[in-house]
C-alpha cells in the first residue's frame, strides 16, 4: 500500500504555476476502494455488533417509497448539460411549497439520483413535508475535480430560485441540503452563495455529512462505539484522505472552505442548520465537529445522532431508523420553511 508521502511525491504536477492532482490519484483512489470492497466485514471487529449492524430490519424487505409525481430537467450550465429530478406534491394552481435541493453521496466519485439515498428520500420528503424535492445528477469525481461538482450543485440551486414560480415552489422557503459527501456538496454551495450575496437558502440539512479534510479525533462515546467495527464499516483514515484528495484535487493539507466547509473560519451567516449523524459511524465526529463551529458563530442548528446505524442509513429504506430520519429530514424543511 502507498504511504502518503509517496503519494504526494508521485502524483503532483504543476500546471500554470500552481500545484494541482494528477489523475493517477483517481486510480490509487479506485484500487483502494476495489481493496476496500473485497474485505470481510465481519473480520476485524466484533462479530456479534456487525451482525445485528448489517442485518434486516424489520421493514426493509418489503418497503416500496411513496407514490409523487416524478419528471426530470436539462439544465444547460457552463460545464454543460445537468440533470436534475424534480418530485411534486399534489398542488391546487396557484399554492406554494417548501423546496429541498437534495445531493446524494457515494465518496464524490459514485451514486446517481436511482439510489435509496436519492430517490427514496425525495419521495419521503416530498410527501412527508408536503414539499418539492430537486435531486442534483452533479458531475462526479472521475478524473474531474473541485469546483465541477459544487458548480452543478450551486447551478441546480440558482435554477431552482429562477423558476420557483413554475415549480409551485416559494423561493424564500428554499433548503439545500445532502447525505455525506452530498452533505459536503450542500455546505459547499451553502458557503459560495452566503459569500456570492445573492440568493442564499432559507436552511441546510446535512445527513452524516464529511467536511473536514482529516477526520476530527473522535469523542470517547464515539471512539467506543466504533472500535468494535472492521475496517469494512469503518475506513482507514488514509482511505478517506484519498477520497478527499481525489474530490479537491489538492493534498488535504491545502483543502480550502467552498471544497471542506470545516476549514471556513468564519462561519457567520452560515443558514440555520440541521445535522444527523449516525450513531456507528468514523464519519461523525466531523458532522459533530461542524455542529460546534456552527453553534461557536452563532448559527441557530439542530444536531442529532441516528441509533443503532453505521455510515449511509438513508441507502437501507423501510427501516425504522430510516423512516425516523426522513420523517425528522421532513419536519426541519416544512418547519424552517414555516418559520
Amino acid at each position: 500500500m502507498l504511504t502518503h508521502s509517496k503519494r504526494s511525491v508521485a502524483s503532483f504536477r504543476r500546471s500554470s504555476g500552481r500545484i494541482i492532482m494528477s489523475d493517477v490519484l483517481f486510480d490509487w483512489l479506485q484500487a483502494r476502494a476495489a481493496d476496500w470492497k473485497a474485505t470481510d466485514p465481519l473480520k476485524g471487529g466484533d462479530a456479534e455488533l456487525i451482525r445485528w449492524l448489517l442485518g434486516p430490519r424489520p421493514g426493509e424487505a418489503d418497503y416500496v417509497a411513496p407514490e409523487t409525481a416524478v419528471r426530470e430537467e436539462i439544465l444547460k450550465t457552463g460545464g454543460g448539460d445537468l440533470r436534475v429530478r424534480v418530485y411534486r406534491p399534489k398542488l391546487a394552481a396557484g399554492e406554494k411549497r417548501p423546496l429541498l435541493v437534495w445531493c446524494h453521496g457515494g465518496s464524490f466519485f459514485s451514486g446517481d439520483l436511482d439510489m435509496p439515498e436519492s430517490d427514496a428520500v425525495a419521495r419521503e420528503i416530498c410527501v412527508r413535508a408536503d414539499a418539492v424535492v430537486v435531486t442534483v445528477d452533479y458531475r462526479l469525481a472521475l478524473g474531474l475535480h473541485y469546483p465541477a461538482p459544487s458548480d452543478d450543485v450551486v447551478a441546480a440551486f440558482d435554477w431552482v430560485v429562477a423558476t420557483a414560480a413554475a415549480l409551485s415552489a416559494d423561493e424564500q422557503r428554499i433548503t439545500i441540503g445532502g447525505a455525506s459527501a452530498g452533505g459536503n456538496l450542500a455546505a459547499g454551495a451553502a458557503l459560495r452563495l452566503r459569500d456570492r450575496g445573492t440568493a442564499v437558502p432559507a436552511s441546510v440539512l446535512l445527513l452524516y455529512p464529511i467536511l473536514h479534510p482529516v477526520l476530527p479525533e473522535p469523542s470517547e462515546e464515539l471512539a467506543g462505539k466504533i472500535a468494535g467495527l472492521s475496517p469494512m464499516l469503518r475506513p482507514s483514515p488514509d482511505l478517506v484522505e484519498i477520497v478527499v484528495e481525489n474530490y479537491l484535487g489538492v493534498p488535504v493539507s491545502q483543502a480550502f472552505p467552498y471544497g471542506m466547509p470545516g476549514v471556513e473560519a468564519d462561519l457567520r451567516g452560515f443558514p440555520p442548520t440541521m445535522i444527523i449523524n449516525s450513531e456507528y459511524d468514523g464519519v461523525r465526529a466531523s458532522g459533530e465537529q461542524f455542529a460546534n463551529q456552527l453553534r461557536d458563530a452563532g448559527v441557530p442548528m439542530t444536531e442529532q445522532v441516528e441509533v443503532g446505524v453505521y455510515h449511509g442509513h438513508l441507502g437501507r429504506g423501510g427501516g425504522a431508523p430510516f423512516l425516523h430520519s426522513v420523517t425528522e429530514m421532513a419536519g426541519w424543511v416544512r418547519g424552517r420553511a414555516d418559520s
